[in-house]
């Protein structure tokens, strides 16, 4: 599910930045670069997970792999 992201510039220099809204309402972003819990060069990012009513559960995860990013998604889609 990695492939569906559309990674844009991040407002962080040298970071880049991607969402995606489930058809439920929950969404995922996606980031990866200097000053965050992922790294581009290493192909690690770090996530946020948002609930339909936009507050976000509990803190962000960081250092996942494209696997562990397309895991929380197929999660997230089946909610």
């Amino acid at each position: 599910m990695f492939n569906q992201l559309v990674f844009k510039p991040h407002e962080i220099a040298n970071a880049i930045h991607a969402t995606y809204t489930f058809s439920n309402g929950w969404m995922i972003s996606v980031v990866s670069g200097s000053a965050l819990y992922g790294r581009i060069e290493d192909d690690t990012y770090e996530v946020a997970i948002f609930r339909p009513n936009g507050n976000m559960t509990e803190d962000v995860k960081g250092w996942n792999s494209k696997a562990e990013v397309s895991a929380m998604m197929w999660v997230l889609s089946q909610l």
